[in-house]
This record gives structure tokens, C-alpha cells and sequence, in this order.
């Protein structure tokens, strides 16, 4: 039974990718091959803009706070309310969730965990599926989640060691914070992880998609509170990371944000056949 609930949250959360447009660039993109500057370097060029892409997406997150809107600082208020009151209520809404166990729901909630466990590996699976095919988007869209998975352990594992709180399993209150303890529960990263990848999945697609996939990986979140692996809070503020980070990914790889660059996976056949990536660069 568990077998096949995990089959199952696989495949709805794969199929969508395997029927995007096969091969085709998103439309409004103008494609360039960048070079990289000139100069002595030990390493290949390609790795070189793939990192120069990641050290400017890691900039624009870190940097995101001193460019808040008033829309943005609104939600951020509401974020910083709204982890309050859990923190205030976490060890009755654990109890409220744990405590109703039978073993139905524990199949069904082990199912989650075991996806939000093995996020990457099916990223990974999806940028294979993309390869077999051919399919371009079906590639961009998996480098982009696992450039999102990277970004969201960075900034998360960071913040697990500075607020250094411990999980439910422990004899300590939910309210007790030993920074730099090497405690690590606030975010979770399991939710954040896989509301990344929701969100980098979910950016452009239609409703039904975007539905789908976070509610994937809202129960991801509600199986770590289930088994007492994490805090509602700590699952809260795992989705709100999750999610702004895979988000901002995706604007930062996409049509949308003007004056971007993207890396794109691109096999050539001819004389030779080599396989690379190409800097998209929209304008």
C-alpha cells in the first residue's frame, strides 16, 4: 500500500513535466551564446557561467530584504504574525495532528515523507525523462529546482544553526532557542526543499498545476508534524523559504525578468556530437 501511494505522488508530481511542449524554448526569448570574459582560467567556460548565474541568484535572495515593497512588507508582517501565534500553539497542534493516528493515515502520511526524502532524487528522475525525450523545458525546469534545492539548504542550514531550536522528539519546550547549538529544526528543511521545487515547477503553469504541486508539498509538511519530525512553525517558515526562493529561481531563469541569464542543457549533432549548455539571455 505505501509502495503505491509513493508511486503515485511520483507520477502527479512528474507527469505535468513530461507533457510540457517537447523541445521548444519559452516563446519570447531571444537566445545567445554569451561568452565569458577573456582571461586565464582553469575552468571550463561553461562552468564558468553556470557559476557566475549562481552566484548572481544567490546575491539577488540575500539581497531581497533591502528591496521590499510595500506589498512585500505587508507580507512579511503577516509572515512574522502568523509564526508567532504557532509558536504560541505548537505543541497543541502537534498533539491535535499526532495524537490521531490509525493506519491508514500512517501509510498515507509516510507516503509524504518518503517524497519530501527523496525530493532530488525525483528531480534528478525528471531532468532523465527530459533527457530521454529530448525535451528542453523538462531539463531547464529540473536544473532550475535543484538550483532552487541549493539555495533553499544554504540559506535554510543557516538559519537551523543560528536559531539553533530543537525538534519534538526532545525534552525541551517548543520555545526554547539555543543558537548555535548545532540543534536544527527552524525551518524544516525537508518542507522547504520541496516547496522550492513546487514553486519552480508551479511558476507560469496553469491552475491546476500550481494546485497540484503545492498541495504535494503541503503534505510533505503536515507528514513532518504528523510524525513529530518538526513544529508547525518550524514547517510554516520552511514553506514561506521554500517557496520564496524557488520562486525567485524561476523569475530569475525566465522571460519574465528582463535582462536575465538562464542556463539551458543543449545536445549538438553533426561532424560531431557534443553536449553542453547555452546561456539564454532575455531582453
Amino acid at each position: 500500500m505505501r509502495s503505491l501511494i509513493v508511486l503515485f505522488l511520483t507520477a502527479m508530481l512528474v507527469s505535468p513535466l513530461v507533457s510540457r511542449a517537447d523541445g521548444s524554448e519559452s516563446p519570447g526569448r531571444s537566445l545567445t551564446i554569451i561568452k565569458p570574459a577573456a582571461g586565464p582560467s582553469r575552468l571550463n567556460p561553461a562552468f564558468e557561467l553556470i557559476m557566475e548565474k549562481l552566484d548572481n541568484d544567490l546575491h539577488y535572495v540575500a539581497s531581497s530584504p533591502f528591496r521590499l515593497t510595500p506589498k512585500g512588507t505587508a507580507v512579511l508582517g503577516l509572515t512574522f504574525l502568523a509564526s508567532i501565534f504557532l509558536l504560541d500553539n505548537d505543541g497543541k497542534m502537534l498533539g491535535d495532528l499526532s495524537g490521531r493516528q490509525s493506519n491508514f493515515q500512517n501509510d498515507y502520511y509516510d507516503a509524504f515523507r518518503d517524497l519530501g526524502d527523496n525530493i532530488l532524487q525525483i528531480t534528478a528522475g525528471a531532468y532523465l525523462i527530459g533527457y530521454l525525450r529530448e525535451n528542453v523545458d523538462i531539463k531547464s525546469a529540473a536544473l532550475m529546482s535543484l538550483e532552487a534545492a541549493a539555495l533553499t539548504s544554504l540559506f535554510g542550514g543557516a538559519a537551523e544553526f543560528i536559531l539553533g531550536r530543537n525538534g519534538p522528539g526532545s525534552t525541551y519546550s517548543p520555545k526554547d532557542f539555543k543558537p548555535f547549538s548545532g540543534f536544527g529544526s527552524m525551518p524544516d528543511m525537508d518542507t522547504a526543499m520541496t516547496f522550492s521545487t513546487a514553486s519552480v515547477l508551479a511558476y507560469g503553469q496553469g491552475t491546476f498545476s500550481t494546485v497540484m504541486y503545492y498541495t504535494l508539498a503541503t503534505g510533505v509538511g503536515l507528514a513532518q508534524v504528523y510524525f513529530e519530525d518538526a513544529w508547525p512553525s518550524d514547517v510554516f517558515l520552511g514553506a514561506i523559504l521554500g517557496t520564496a526562493i524557488g520562486r525567485t529561481v524561476a523569475y530569475l531563469s525566465s522571460s519574465d525578468n528582463n535582462g536575465s541569464v538562464s542556463i539551458v542543457p543543449m545536445s549538438v549533432t553533426g561532424v560531431y556530437h557534443a553536449m553542453g549548455v547555452k546561456v539564454v539571455y532575455s531582453f
